[in-house]
């Protein structure tokens, strides 16, 4: 889940679980305080009547109800004595019992009256909710229960009513909350985003870029600096081990050509034994394949510091031609079958002189790599809106699945020993790659169909490759 779901999830949660807390108390205050009003109502003609009983001495016929808070017929009012004997009833106790077992001082109760009989704003199945509650005096001599029950029932449905209300400003506001959150958590996130973006586009290539500083010295601004410190050690790094293997290289070029060449002169002798001459020849295969390498490193280190490319239209089916007509000669000698099965042109822009290397490289290690006899080699080619997309296959033992994703790492290499054997440097593929991405092209190698490994190189089309 990304940071930003979750802090949509933990501010909306937060905020939701607040409004609804909030709305709960405010509904229960506004629930709870009508009926304390009814309540002290109801005690107040409780305490009124009582007065009126007291003063009857407890004969109906006595009672004088004039003058009472409120009119008696609109509530539902028992009162009886001690031994139970009623001292009062109003005219709803006719129609109902409001009588309960319990022994609390106030309580709801529903109870069902047609509208026939009478009107107390019954609901349409006849309902009515009355509020009760219950006065008991002791006077020493005299115990007396009043129990006092007025319908509500237009008050349960304004409740009921701003129950609805609440619970779809709930909603209304709920979804406002996951909104605004979601927003929130973009604006909070914005300057990472920045910095991830940023980070992004700094590579090998690009280590001169930094991750711009924001206004505040906040704790993003401090992830900036300390990046961007990163980033200058690293590219400190990177520019000294460039440095160290252009100037080695360089320096190692003389010392071995110095060396190939007396070499030869030795070999020039006649002189020499049989044995001496096998043993300046190893010599001088060893030191051909040093200056192999030599020549490698200071390739990737020229195009590792300079990264420029001198574009030019050019076509790769005769790019490829002419690869394969400087290895006629290596090809006849290894018994090596050539399929070019390009058939069309393959226009592109890029440096004619560093693809010609690319496809060198790539043809090199098809038949170095190749079978000891009777190999293949097949290249295909097409072209699209987009780019051009080149498929060289070669016969050859199948590269192990874990080893696929290194090949294009600096001397590394499947086999080491047979490697060693065909005098690979384990240069040439990461110089092929770094071509292509020169190029902003992609290469990858796979084991192919009928026992060949495939290598599939795509070349952006007529489109200026970006320049550094």
């Amino acid at each position: 889940m990304k940071i930003r779901k979750k802090i949509t999830i933990w501010i909306s949660g937060a905020a939701l679980l607040s409004t609804i807390v909030f709305s709960s108390i405010i509904f229960w205050e506004l629930s709870e305080e009508p009926f304390k009003l009814i309540d002290e109502e109801n005690q107040h003609m409780a305490k009124t009547l009582a007065e009126r009983i007291r003063a009857a001495r407890g004969v109906m016929d006595g009672l004088n109800l004039d003058d009472m808070p409120y009119d008696p017929d609109h509530y539902w009012i028992m009162a009886k004595d001690g031994a139970g004997r009623i001292l009062y009833s109003s005219k709803l106790t006719e129609f109902t019992d409001l009588t309960l077992s319990t022994k609390k001082a106030r309580y709801l109760i529903e109870r069902q009256i047609p509208r026939s009989q009478i009107w107390l704003q019954q609901d349409n199945n006849g309902d009515v909710m009355f509020r009760v509650t219950v006065f008991r005096e002791n006077t020493g001599d005299q115990f007396m229960e009043i129990r006092i029950g007025k319908p509500v029932e237009d008050l349960e449905e304004e409740l009921i009513e701003l129950g609805i209300h609440i619970g779809a400003s709930l909603f209304l506001c709920a979804t406002g909350i996951v909104i605004l959150s979601h927003v929130l958590a973009g604006r909070i996130l914005r300057p990472i985003s920045t910095i991830i973006n940023q980070s992004r586009e700094i590579s090998d290539r690009y280590l001169d870029k930094r991750i711009p500083l924001g206004k505040n010295r906040d704790e993003l601004y401090e992830l900036s600096v300390a990046l961007n410190t990163m980033i200058d050690r690293i590219q400190h790094s990177f520019n000294r081990q460039r440095e160290f293997i252009g100037n080695a290289s360089h320096e190692l070029k003389s010392p071995i050509t110095l060396m190939m060449l007396a070499q030869e002169d030795v070999l020039m002798s006649e002189n020499l034994s049989p044995s001496a001459e096998k043993s300046m020849i190893k010599q001088l295969e060893t030191s051909r394949r040093m200056s192999h390498l030599v020549k490698n490193l200071l390739d990737l280190s020229r195009m590792e510091q300079q990264e420029t490319l001198h574009t030019d239209q050019l076509d790769l089916s005769e790019l490829i031609d002419r690869v394969f007509d400087d290895y006629t000669d290596v090809l006849a000698e290894k018994e090596i079958r050539i399929q070019n099965q390009i058939r069309s042109a393959l226009p592109v822009m890029g440096d004619s002189e560093k693809l010609f290397r690319l496809f060198v490289n790539l043809i090199d290690n098809a038949i170095r790599y190749n079978l000891p006899a009777g190999g293949e080699i097949k290249i295909k080619g097409t072209k699209s809106k987009t780019g051009v997309c080149v498929e060289i296959l070669n016969s050859g033992s199948k590269i192990p699945e874990q080893d696929i994703p290194r090949l294009f790492e600096q001397f590394y290499r499947v086999e080491k020993s047979r490697s060693q054997a065909l005098g690979g440097s384990g240069l040439g593929l990461a110089i092929a790659r770094k071509i292509v991405i020169l190029h902003n092209g992609r290469i990858e190698i796979s084991n192919g169909p009928d026992q060949m490994i495939q290598t599939t190189v795509w070349l952006p089309g007529n489109r200026y490759p970006e320049q550094t």
